[in-house]
């Protein structure tokens, strides 16, 4: 939040970054830790060429 306040979005920012996401709201910390889970266990072992695409641009910088 000081990060986003501080690039000079003040305190909403975090409701306009959720709308901005095509599921509504960011990913928490724990989804993108359970992606590297996976990835990192054998389950993953099938997927080859994959592209699995995180990005949230969550500190509003220039895109």
């Amino acid at each position: 939040i000081m990060q986003a306040e501080t690039l000079g979005h003040g305190p909403g920012w975090i409701d306009a970054a959720n709308a901005s996401q095509p599921f509504g709201r960011l990913l928490a910390a724990d989804e993108v830790a359970n992606l590297a889970v996976f990835l990192l266990s054998d389950a993953s072992g099938p997927m080859t060429g994959a592209l699995i695409d995180q990005e949230q641009w969550v500190v509003w910088a220039n895109r």
